[in-house]
């Protein structure tokens, strides 16, 4: 019809952005594609993928902050988790060059998951990370415990930019704030190198174990 071509030449970034606020709202996860049918569904018009997903983001700016400005907000979570949860530790490192100040690593250990792993759970800790594939690289890293019925336990988890040496013992020297000195532990990882050589530097009492999967994958 002539009222769908009308609506169909509106339909820019801009118009997107205004129609996906109010589902932004109610479904904060919703997806590209599933967006892309509710407004032609809703508004009988036809629009692009790509105008659809750059309007979504335009709207989430608009409701949330851009990802860039939401590093800043890092310092009131730890404030707030500090007043909120204290003996958590939450470390925010930052790099400063050329005048300004740059997010480097975070790490984060709850309280009730430090008392959790050390007065509940078996002395093992698995230990890796995961790369990030979104709008910022980088790698996800996790500690987990396992408890008396073998269940995984969630003790800590950080992000920084690259496996190396350097992020790796800054990693395991927060881990090793929240659960101390320990006389019997046993961490497990992938045998990577710069992992392997912090786990030595920071808990160097600690029995070393390979995870069996990467160990299998070694020998394909």
């Amino acid at each position: 019809s002539s009222t769908a071509k009308v609506i169909t030449s509106m339909a820019d970034q801009a118009w997107v952005a205004e129609k996906a606020i109010g589902y932004l709202q109610s479904e904060p996860n919703i997806g590209g594609m599933e967006l892309l049918k509710k407004l032609q569904a809703e508004y009988k018009c036809t629009i692009g993928y790509d105008t659809v997903q750059k309007g979504k983001e335009r709207a989430a700016n608009m409701l949330y902050g851009t990802w860039g400005k939401s590093f800043q907000n890092l310092f009131n979570f730890k404030a707030e988790i500090d007043k909120r949860s204290p003996g958590s530790i939450v470390e925010v490192d930052v790099k400063r060059e050329k005048g300004g100040v740059y997010f480097r690593r975070f790490f984060m250990a709850l309280k009730p998951s430090i008392d959790g792993f050390l007065a509940g759970c078996r002395p093992y800790l698995s230990i890796d990370s995961t790369h990030l594939t979104g709008k910022w690289n980088g790698q996800l890293a996790a500690c987990t415990a396992l408890d008396g019925q073998n269940w995984m336990f969630p003790l800590a988890f950080g992000f920084f930019g690259t496996e190396t040496e350097e992020n790796w013992v800054w990693f395991m020297q927060q881990l090793h704030k929240a659960i101390g000195h320990l006389q019997t532990l046993a961490i497990c990882t992938d045998a990577c190198k710069g992992l392997e050589n912090a786990v030595k530097i920071v808990f160097p009492q600690a029995e070393q174990r390979e995870c069996f999967r990467h160990l299998m994958a070694n020998f394909k």
